[in-house]
C-alpha cells in the first residue's frame, strides 16, 4: 500500500475549523484548480499571496468525483486519482490545511462519473432522445441507487475528516438527460401518468411542468440527505446551479431547476454567471444578478467563469483560453451593481496578473466581512 502524506488534518466529528468564516458577508471566492496537480506545490505560495492581496475570504478546492478523488478515500482505493496513488499525497488535506488558516474552505464534489459509468453503463442517464450519457448517472441512481449512496458517503468522509467549512455539490444538472426506465417509473409514481408527456411529433416534452416538478422533487431528496450529513458535522452545503440569458437578454431558468426549492436544503447557491452567456455582452450578467436578488443576496454566490472558449468538463485544460481581464472586471462590477456582492471566480489556472488586477480593483473597493 502506498504511503499517503496526510498533512495531519484529520478531525474528530463536529470539529469545525475557523468558525469565524462559516458565516460570510461579501463572499470573495477563488476556485483553486491546477493545470497539473502533480506540480501544484510550486504554485501555492504565489497563488496564496495573490488571493490574500485581493481580499479573498473563501477558497473552493476540488475534492474530485465519486470515481476519481483527490484524497485517499478510506475503503475505496479503487477511486483514488492516479495522482494520489502515484505521489502518495492527500491533496485535499494539503490544501484545506493551508487555506483554512485564513479562509472559509469549501470542498467541491463533482457529480459527473465517466469512469464509474464505464463499469456501470446500465446506470447512465438517458436523454430525451434516447442517448446514454457518458458522464451523468440517471436521476434515480443518484437519489436511490448505489452511486448516490457512494456520493453521500464521500461527502460524509470529507465533512468528518477535513478542515473544511462547507461542501459544494457541482455539475448536477438534469434537463435533457434523466429519462431512462427507472426515471420513468419514478415519474409515473409521482405524477400518476403512465408515460412521459409528449410533443405532437412524439418526442418527450422536456418543457412539461410535471417533469420539472418531479425532477425538482427528486434532486431535493438527494440534497436533503446531503444537507443532513454536512450539518451533522457543523458544516454547510452549497449547491451549484445554472441560470441562462437568451438573445434578448431575458433570464431563462430551465425546466427542472428551482432555486427556491434548492434553498430548502442548501445553505447557499453558487450560480454560474458564465453559462449560456455566449454571444451576449458581458454586461448581460447583471440581468442574472438582478434576478437572483429575490432569493436573498446573502444566500447566493455568483460564479464567474473565465473560460473564453466553450466550457466542457472534458475539454483539455491546456487548450482553454481566458476571457479578457477587462471583461472580468465588467462582470464583477455589473454583478456588484445589480446587488449580488458574493462572487466566486473560477478557475485559478486561468487567472493572469491582469485578471488579478481586475479582481483587486473590485474586491478591494467592496465592503469587507465583519
Amino acid at each position: 500500500m502506498i504511503g499517503i502524506v496526510a498533512y495531519a488534518v484529520l478531525r474528530t466529528p463536529n470539529s469545525t475549523p475557523n468558525p469565524q468564516f462559516t458565516q460570510l458577508n461579501a463572499v470573495h471566492a477563488i476556485r483553486v484548480d491546477y493545470l497539473d496537480i502533480s506540480n501544484s506545490q510550486i504554485e501555492l505560495d504565489g497563488l496564496e499571496s495573490q488571493m490574500k492581496t485581493a481580499g479573498t475570504n473563501m477558497v473552493a478546492l476540488g475534492a474530485g468525483r465519486v470515481d476519481w478523488t483527490y484524497f485517499p478515500w478510506k475503503g475505496h482505493p479503487d477511486r483514488w486519482s492516479s495522482e494520489v496513488k502515484r505521489a502518495g499525497v492527500d491533496y485535499l488535506a494539503r490544501d484545506s490545511a493551508r487555506f483554512s488558516e485564513w479562509a472559509h474552505v469549501s470542498a467541491v464534489v463533482d457529480m459527473l462519473a465517466p469512469r464509474y459509468l464505464q463499469s456501470h453503463p446500465d446506470e447512465a442517464a438517458i436523454s430525451y432522445t434516447g442517448i446514454a450519457s457518458d458522464n451523468l448517472v440517471s436521476t434515480m441512481d443518484l437519489v436511490e441507487g448505489d452511486f448516490g449512496q457512494d456520493a453521500l458517503d464521500m461527502i460524509e468522509f470529507i465533512a468528518a475528516n477535513y478542515p473544511v467549512n462547507s461542501v459544494t455539490i457541482s455539475e448536477l444538472v438534469y434537463y435533457v438527460d434523466g429519462f431512462g426506465d427507472n426515471d420513468k417509473a419514478a415519474y409515473s409514481g409521482y405524477s400518476g401518468q403512465e408515460d412521459w408527456p409528449r410533443t405532437a411529433t412524439g418526442e418527450i416534452n422536456i418543457e412539461d411542468p410535471s417533469i420539472g416538478a418531479w425532477r425538482v422533487y427528486e434532486v431535493g431528496r438527494f440534497l436533503e440527505k446531503a444537507a443532513e450529513i454536512v450539518h451533522r458535522y457543523d458544516k454547510q452545503l452549497f449547491f451549484e446551479t445554472r441560470v441562462s440569458v437568451d438573445t434578448n437578454g431575458n433570464v431563462v431558468v430551465k425546466n427542472g431547476t428551482d432555486l427556491n426549492a434548492y434553498l430548502q436544503n442548501a445553505d447557499r447557491l453558487v450560480v454560474w454567471g458564465n453559462h449560456d452567456l455566449d454571444g451576449q455582452p458581458v454586461e448581460a450578467i447583471s440581468q442574472v444578478a438582478s434576478y437572483l436578488t429575490q432569493f436573498g443576496v446573502e444566500r447566493v454566490i455568483m460564479m464567474i467563469g473565465l473560460w473564453d472558449n466553450i466550457y466542457s468538463p472534458d475539454f483539455p485544460k491546456e487548450q482553454m483560453t481566458a476571457l479578457p481581464a477587462e471583461n472580468l472586471q465588467v462582470m464583477l462590477e455589473s454583478t456588484d451593481q445589480a446587488g449580488i456582492t458574493n462572487q466566486w471566480v473560477s478557475p485559478s489556472f486561468l487567472i493572469s496578473q491582469e485578471h488579478w488586477n481586475s479582481i483587486n480593483a473590485v474586491w478591494l473597493s467592496s465592503p469587507t466581512p465583519p
